[in-house]
C-alpha cells in the first residue's frame, strides 16, 4: 500500500511584518493621543470664556433684579460686577456685589473692603487669563508697556442692563468695549470673550501664540 502525504504550507507573520504592524500602530496611536489632547485643551479653554460669560450674564440679571448679598443679606440694592486683575498670575476672576455702591466710578473691587464676594472662579491647570483690553476711541490692553498691576471691572447697576466698565488706569470714563483672552493650556489656542457696553457677550476662539496679537481684533 502506498501512501501520499502532502505537507501543507503553514502561513503566518514573519518577524518582520509584526514589527511594521506593531510600528503602524504605534504612530496611529500616537497621533491619536495628540490629537486628542489638542481637542482636549482647546475644548477646556473655551469652556473658560463661556465660563467668563455666564458669570458677566449672572452679574447682569443680578444687577437689573433683586437679590441679597452674602455678606449683607438685608441689602437688595447693589450692583453686581465682574472683576479680572493680575491676582495668582492671572488665574482667577470673581463676581461681586457693589456693596459700597462706587459703581466702579471711585474704586476697583476689593476682596478686604466693603464689597460683596459672590463667586471665585480659578483656571483650572496651565489654563490663564492671557489679556483683557478696554476700548475708548483706542484699545489699551494689560500686557501693553507700562501698564502696572491692571484691573477691570464690568458693573449692572439697576434698573440699566447696560455694562459699565472701568479699569486699565481709569475709573472715572467707562469704556465701550472690553475683551478678556483665555489662553490654553499648550499655548496654542485663545477664547476670547468680547462685552459690549450695551451689554452684549460674545465668544470666539482663534489660534495664537503667547507672546502675538493674532487674536486681537485691532
Amino acid at each position: 500500500m502506498r501512501f501520499n502525504w502532502k505537507t501543507k504550507k503553514e502561513k503566518g507573520f514573519s518577524l518582520v511584518e509584526l514589527v511594521v504592524v506593531i510600528a503602524i500602530f504605534g504612530i496611529i496611536s500616537g497621533i491619536t493621543m495628540f490629537n486628542y489632547g489638542r481637542f482636549s485643551s482647546n475644548l477646556v479653554v473655551t469652556n473658560l470664556a463661556y465660563q467668563a460669560a455666564l458669570s458677566v450674564r449672572e452679574a447682569q440679571v443680578y444687577g437689573i433684579s433683586v437679590k441679597r448679598t452674602k455678606t449683607t443679606p438685608n441689602n437688595f440694592n447693589s450692583s453686581y460686577g465682574v472683576w479680572f486683575g493680575e491676582n495668582n498670575s492671572n488665574k482667577d476672576f470673581y463676581l461681586f456685589a457693589d456693596v459700597s455702591g462706587s459703581g466702579g466710578t471711585t474704586n476697583k473691587f476689593d476682596i478686604n473692603g466693603p464689597d460683596s464676594l459672590e463667586e471665585k472662579i480659578s483656571l483650572p491647570g496651565a489654563n490663564k487669563i492671557l489679556r483683557f483690553c478696554l476700548k475708548r476711541g483706542g484699545w489699551l490692553c494689560s500686557d501693553d508697556t507700562g501698564m502696572t498691576s491692571p484691573l477691570m471691572s464690568i458693573i449692572f447697576i439697576r434698573p440699566n442692563p447696560d455694562a459699565f466698565i472701568y479699569g486699565l488706569g481709569d475709573w472715572t470714563n467707562t469704556a465701550t468695549q472690553a475683551e478678556i483672552q483665555f489662553s490654553s493650556d499648550r499655548g496654542d489656542k485663545i477664547s476670547r470673550l468680547t462685552v459690549t457696553d450695551t451689554g452684549q457677550i460674545s465668544i470666539d476662539t482663534c489660534n495664537g501664540n503667547q507672546t502675538s496679537n493674532k487674536c486681537q481684533k485691532y
